[in-house]
């Protein structure tokens, strides 16, 4: 995939308050063997993430993927018919697929924001093999607006190596490559919420908060944590903009259901509740055997209390605690350039205490950005430990354990030892955590660093 797909401004990079002018390598001999050795990276993360992505998604089983709900449901809506009852679902899926469901299945229960179903229409007008294609699509166009849009954010898109460095790691990040080949909205979502980082980044506040109420209408626990951001910073318009927004498309799928005569709210409502008490899919206890494929703490927290109660409860704790010790910093003196690792922060922050699959981590390319741009000084270290943290993530880590336990290649002795289920399985969870710390300590040392100068 060519680097200039990436590199291409998508705006005035100098109206962005946190640029910086990128630096050149002294040495022209190293300088052409990095190229080498970063071009070769480049090609074989760009293979893996073609394997790994797309073709999983277009080779994968036709029946289902994680677009079906949302696809099924808006299709319905668009309809005029109730997108919540369980029969319909059931219909409208054996219709479009050729496969049946049971009524029984807790994914006939569809409840998302009711703004999906209008930011989806366009995609369920389509029978469902051309919507699949067409959402693979907008799906790999997220991706190269997330990449291509940090790049112009950061400021060393006239810095070749640190341009190539950084679209490799995007491209071998295996939440990427899961939430693309699983055909899930994250992705969109993602690239959504960074285009609004970089309108916000240029003042235009209207733009952004039309652009983070269109993510907060289709994952409201992804950009809701950045739009705190600028709520912190009194960007009023951006906010209001963001929360008018989402509730316009509420509103208007509301609507759109009232003008069909269509009997929504009971069976809505009713799914909300199977889906938070009897979904085993997303049971972060010992019921559920994939259960740490969730990266949030709950799952991790469970196997040492034993209790749902009590993780739920820890998670939040920690949680609030992040946010607070994030609020605190931030609000103690305003720099600038604070603003990259500032957002970074809190979205990894957000992964913690609220539901969350691999690709959620997609985030993690906002701080990456950030551990990319820092050259010298004292953040360059706390930057590169940073890049440690997120290493685990370049490959599916607790997908891979879990298969190979299944399999029989794991020694029992290992997957039934106190350290399995507490620290190896739940390893991506700890990353996330620790990465927090890091970078909340990366905050307090570019605060300290600029009341010194």
């Amino acid at each position: 995939m060519p680097s200039a797909l990436f590199v291409r401004q998508v705006g005035s990079a100098k109206n962005l308050v946190w640029m910086e002018p990128a630096t050149k390598p002294r040495n022209p001999n190293a300088l052409r063997k990095l190229r080498v050795a970063l071009l070769v990276l480049l090609f074989l993360a760009a293979a893996e993430f073609v394997v790994r992505g797309p073709t999983r998604f277009l080779s994968g089983p036709a029946q289902w993927n994680d677009l079906s709900q949302n696809y099924t449901a808006s299709k319905l809506w668009l309809r005029g018919q109730n997108p919540s009852d369980p029969r319909n679902f059931v219909t409208l899926w054996k219709q479009e697929v050729g496969s049946h469901l049971d009524l029984s299945d807790v994914r006939t229960h569809s409840a998302p924001p009711p703004g999906t179903f209008v930011i989806l229409a366009p995609i369920a007008a389509f029978p469902w093999p051309v919507a699949k294609v067409l959402w693979l699509g907008v799906l790999l166009m997220s991706f190269a607006t997330t990449v291509g849009t940090l790049i112009q954010i950061s400021g060393f898109q006239d810095d070749p190596l640190r341009t190539l460095a950084f679209i490799t790691v995007c491209l071998a990040l295996a939440p990427f490559q899961t939430g693309i080949a699983n055909g899930n909205a994250s992705i969109l979502v993602i690239g959504v919420c960074v285009m609004a980082i970089s309108a916000a980044g240029s003042r235009r506040d209207l733009r952004a908060g039309l652009l983070f109420g269109l993510a907060c209408s289709l994952k409201p626990h992804v950009g809701s944590f950045l739009v705190l951001f600028y709520v912190l910073h009194r960007r009023w318009r951006l906010f209001v903009t963001a929360l008018a927004f989402t509730a316009v498309l509420a509103l208007a799928a509301i609507l759109w259901m009232h003008l069909y005569g269509v009997s929504w709210r009971q069976d809505y409502f009713h799914n909300v509740k199977i889906l938070a008490t009897d979904n085993k899919i997303d049971d972060f206890t010992s019921a559920n055997p994939s259960r740490f494929m969730l990266i949030n703490l709950q799952p991790a927290l469970y196997s040492f209390t034993g209790s749902a109660s009590s993780a739920n409860v820890l998670a939040w704790s920690v949680g609030v605690l992040l946010v607070g010790a994030w609020m605190y910093l931030i609000t103690r003196g305003h720099e600038s350039r604070l603003e990259l690792l500032a957002l970074g922060t809190i979205a990894v922050i957000g992964l913690l205490p609220v539901y969350h699959r691999l690709y959620d981590a997609s985030l993690l390319a906002i701080p990456l950005c950030w551990c990319l741009r820092q050259r010298t000084g004292e953040l360059k270290y706390t930057a590169l430990i940073a890049l440690l943290l997120m290493a685990p993530f370049l490959v599916p880590g607790t997908a891979l354990l879990q298969q190979l336990a299944a399999q029989g290649r794991v020694r029992v002795s290992w997957t039934r030892s106190w350290w399995w289920d507490r620290i190896v399985m739940p390893h991506e969870t700890w990353a996330l955590l620790l990465l927090c710390l890091v970078l909340l300590y990366g905050i307090e040392q570019n605060r300290s660093s600029a009341a010194r100068s």
